[in-house]
């Protein structure tokens, strides 16, 4: 085995072991929360540090970054997620409550529309200076339906591995899952990105 095949191998478990890591980080934050006022603040801080991570190949201490970030936008990030959940929670309760087919399939199709147009959001907050929560919903709009192959890839990718790991095992869900999904989430979004905040070069 060459030296380039090992050092391949060893970031590839740091890579599962940070995933791992900050999973277990957000469900710290988002219990510290008692869920409903940590949830928000705690996938804020996760996707921060990915931003940081993958969009701008830095590697800060994990816990005390997440912990930094987890109050940063403390607010923000709480108002945010409420308002999630409770378009989610209306359109959940419309499909399974309303009799009529076609007002089902109307619910169903502007909850994959909330869906992917919230796919960024916590992303668009830690990479951008958007200020205001319109803001950031609209930035996370534009780039969950504007970069709508990248978003139906990413879920994609998220729901069949969720799916073979419940066949696994259960546990893998619990040690990776949460962390899983920023870490997808989080690369797509560095893809995009890279079209509105290039790499700056010596010669620019």
């Amino acid at each position: 085995m060459t030296i380039e095949k090992i050092s391949r191998i060893n970031d590839y478990m740091t890579t599962v072991l940070m995933i791992a890591y900050l999973n277990l980080l957000w469900i710290g934050g988002t219990l510290l929360g008692l869920v409903f006022f940590g949830v928000g603040p705690a996938t804020y801080a996760m996707m921060n540090y990915y931003d940081r991570w993958l969009r701008l190949g830095e590697q800060p201490p994990i816990a005390k970054t997440f912990w930094s970030s987890y109050k940063e936008r403390y607010r923000q990030s709480l108002l945010i997620s409420w308002l999630l959940m409770i378009i989610g929670t209306i359109l959940i309760v419309n499909i399974f409550t309303l009799h009529q087919w076609y007002y089902q399939v109307a619910n169903v199709l502007v909850l994959i529309v909330v869906l992917i147009g919230s796919t960024h959001i916590y992303t668009i907050m830690s990479a951008t200076t958007f200020d205001s929560i319109l803001a950031i919903i609209r930035g996370s709009a534009l780039l969950g339906l504007g970069y709508l192959h990248y978003s139906i890839i990413s879920w994609t990718v998220v729901i069949v591995s969720y799916l073979i790991a419940s066949r696994l095992s259960l546990a893998l869900i619990f040690i990776w899952g949460i962390g899983f999904m920023g870490f997808i989430l989080g690369y797509t979004g560095k893809i995009i990105l890279k079209d509105f905040t290039p790499i700056q070069t010596e010669s620019s």
